[in-house]
């Protein structure tokens, strides 16, 4: 269902429709992630990364994509920037994870703060979401880097040894 086109501020669109390509560059991210894990037969860790791109960051970028064209809006589509697939180890993948999530809930707060100011109270529940999901993805790393710490930061020991939270 289509609301009218006065629904979502300008300001709100921009800024959701510049989160759509933050989300779809954070599975591109972790896709590149998964790449490099691959490669040195972490096919766990591999297997993890991808599903994480495309069950989580995917579905959060199309969910932005839902509301703005519910609210009326206009979505555009920027581009998605290179990205890496060349890490040192494990804990170099999980430490850039987490300073990825930090970018991403502050993104996140920004919108939410946008959409309070704008008393955009359609949006400012859908950003409430993203808010509590924000903190469970910086929550998810930070229990896998304390897990791989945990292990003696041996790579394939933690990829072969260590459940996953999915």
């Amino acid at each position: 269902m289509k609301m009218p086109k006065d629904m979502i501020s300008k300001e709100l669109n921009d800024e959701m429709n510049k989160q759509i390509v933050e989300e779809l560059h954070s599975a591109y991210i972790y896709m590149g992630m998964a790449a490099w894990a691959e490669e040195k037969g972490l096919h766990k860790f591999a297997a993890f990364m991808n599903t994480h791109a495309t069950q989580e960051e995917f579905k959060h970028g199309m969910k932005f994509v839902k509301f703005i064209q519910e609210a009326g809006g206009t979505v555009k589509y920027g581009a998605i920037g290179k990205v890496t697939t060349e890490y040192e180890n494990i804990e170099a993948v999980l430490k850039a994870a987490i300073k990825h999530e930090q970018h991403i809930s502050a993104r996140c707060k920004l919108i939410y703060e946008l959409a309070l100011e704008k008393k955009d109270y359609y949006a400012i529940e859908m950003m409430t979401w993203f808010l509590e999901e924000q903190m469970e993805e910086e929550n998810l790393f930070e229990e896998l880097l304390i897990s791989y710490e945990l292990t003696g930061k041996k790579d394939g020991y933690w990829d072969h040894r260590v459940r996953h939270p999915e």
